[in-house]
């Protein structure tokens, strides 16, 4: 038994007991994703919602535009929980749009600007996509795909232009909205009745090794996901943020409407580069913004760094490079780690150096439940040992979307999920923080020595030639297995080589059997479909290299 008015065809639903225990304990709530958001906008009025090299849109502009589309989206004949295929790059219009779908029970389905026929026509019949949002936009040809996709996918109905401009065939964002009056979309909003334990987003896994999977995201439980990343980060009104992610995706998501729900103003651009980056952090003064390892040490090599005003930042967010932040900018670092199926950690400014440097810090809910699980024997094992990372929690999921036999894999007995992260639990002034040790199978077996990726990746990023570095496993005839570096090189210091690179790391006190034994340079890492860096594609590329030295 389950809480939803309706339960959707290949959705779990969390159990009705379930829910009603996180609600008894003040996590979860009953109001809809929707009617918060407009709340939230309508309240900030006249404040500066939206920012950037593009334009500003002030909270009552957001509400306004976003309750015009939504009207017009239902008009046009879609019906609440169909589902809508993003496929936009980061822009002003992707708030809109968003907000939109919410306010109209419209389910998103947020796919990347770069995914293609294989993602996009897989995602479309899997989810049986009614609508396809699209942008017009230089570097690819969008309306002639949108056109091929509607063969492909027979249930899109709608091609909707959200960004630039296209045929009159097609219906844009900004025609749809100008033809709707404020007043009478305001009021047909405002009557919208909502189920807060409804699916309000499809979200999409990581994907490393095939098409991401999707992943049903429910109204309250997005919507406390949300709050609690605004308490956890301790936004305000008066904060400003320039955040690099991709807005539709699940970290851009949670991060956006975290700060937009606190009343801070969201910078937002096409453009991550490093000097673009410099531009809008000159510009715009954002006191919180994410920085990567790689590009903040290639800002600093470029000496672009110096140019910076940071008196008014507060706080820098990152993966993994909190002790390079306050090096190099002098500016508080924190880390963040994040899965799209659930549970998230930050640090936190008042936290021990030493947690905030090496560690990704504590649970973003009293709720959370996380263990750290033998993966062979689905037991828990004792602090301080390294093992695979299983959770629970109110705002994690319970089971991919149409995905029977998946899901009857990723979840222990006693219905934990499996992370396939490993982790450690350390402890700083009587708190327990955590640390993330690498992927299940991010290791490299050597001779049968195994060798943690990670570990060996985070010292190598402290040698000055190196802007970032993954390293993957190739094979090798006598050792079965060695470690091969994939570099991507700092601009002001030359990268090291291999016997270089092992006495750097010798004389971090490392191991010398962990040290990689090929280094291959690199301008940038192979990605997956949902962004991320992709060590199967490393690993394929030195097996394709090794092939060809040995031909």
């Amino acid at each position: 038994m389950t809480l939803a008015a309706f339960e959707m065809p290949g959705v779990n639903y969390p159990p009705a007991d379930v829910l009603k225990a996180y609600q008894e304990k003040g996590y979860l709530g009953d109001v809809p994703l929707a009617v918060a958001l407009r709340e939230a906008f309508a309240g900030y009025g006249d404040g500066l919602a939206l920012n950037g090299p593009d334009g500003q849109m002030s909270y009552a502009e957001l509400n306004d535009k976003s309750d015009r589309f939504a009207a017009a989206l239902l008009d046009l004949g879609l019906e609440p929980l169909d589902r809508v295929i993003f496929q936009v790059v980061n822009s002003i219009e992707v708030i809109i749009a968003l907000t939109a779908c919410w306010k109209a029970d419209l389910i998103p389905v947020c796919t990347l600007a770069a995914h293609r026929k294989a993602e996009i026509s897989y995602l479309g019949n899997h989810a049986e996509a009614k609508a396809h949002f699209i942008g017009v936009e230089e570097n690819f040809d969008f309306l002639t795909f949108a056109e091929e996709m509607r063969g492909e996918v027979p249930s899109i109905e709608h091609t909707i232009i959200i960004r630039g401009d296209g045929p009159d065939s097609l219906p844009s964002m900004a025609g749809l909205i100008g033809g709707q009056d404020s007043e009478a979309a305001a009021d047909r909003i405002g009557a919208m009745d909502y189920d807060p334990y409804q699916v309000a987003v499809f979200q999409l896994s990581g994907g490393t090794t095939s098409i991401p999977k999707i992943i049903p995201r429910f109204s309250n439980e997005y919507l406390y996901n949300i709050t609690s990343w605004a308490d956890k980060l301790e936004l305000s009104p008066t904060d400003s943020m320039h955040a690099p992610l991709q807005l539709v995706h699940n970290a851009g998501a949670l991060n956006a409407f975290a700060l937009l729900i606190r009343g801070g103003t969201l910078l937002v651009s096409t453009a991550n580069d490093p000097l673009s980056t410099i531009g809008l952090l000159q510009e715009f003064k954002p006191s919180v913004f994410f920085m990567l390892s790689a590009p903040l040490k290639r800002m600093s090599d470029m000496g672009i760094v110096d140019m910076l005003d940071l008196s008014g930042t507060r706080m820098v967010i990152s993966p993994n490079a909190a002790r390079q932040t306050e090096e190099v900018l002098g500016v508080t670092g924190v880390h963040i780690f994040g899965m799209t199926e659930g549970v998230c950690t930050f640090g936190r400014k008042s936290d021990p150096q030493e947690a905030r440097y090496t560690t990704i810090g504590t649970p973003l809910s009293p709720g959370d439940e996380m263990k750290i699980y033998d993966p062979e024997e689905d037991r828990e094992l004792p602090k301080g040992e390294v093992g695979e990372l299983v959770i629970k929690g109110p705002y994690t999921f319970h089971g991919y979307y149409n995905a029977e036999d998946r899901n009857a894999e990723v979840f222990t007995k006693d219905g934990y999920y499996r992370s396939g992260d490993l982790m450690s639990v350390h402890e700083f002034d009587g708190e327990d923080f955590w640390t993330f040790e690498g992927r299940l199978k991010d290791f490299v077996s050597r001779g049968g020595e195994k060798i943690n990726c990670e570990e060996v990746e985070m010292a190598a990023r402290q040698h000055p030639g190196i802007a970032d570095i993954a390293i993957v496993a190739m094979p090798d005839k006598e050792m079965d297995e060695k470690a091969c570096a994939f570099v991507i090189p700092a601009i002001a210091t030359e990268a090291p080589d291999v016997k270089g690179l092992m006495q750097f790391l010798v004389e971090k006190g490392m191991a010398k059997f962990k040290c990689p034994e090929r280094i291959e340079i690199i301008d940038e890492f192979p990605q997956t479909d949902s962004g991320k860096t992709s060590k199967p594609k490393m690993k394929q590329m030195i097996v394709d290299i090794l092939a060809k030295e040995e031909a």
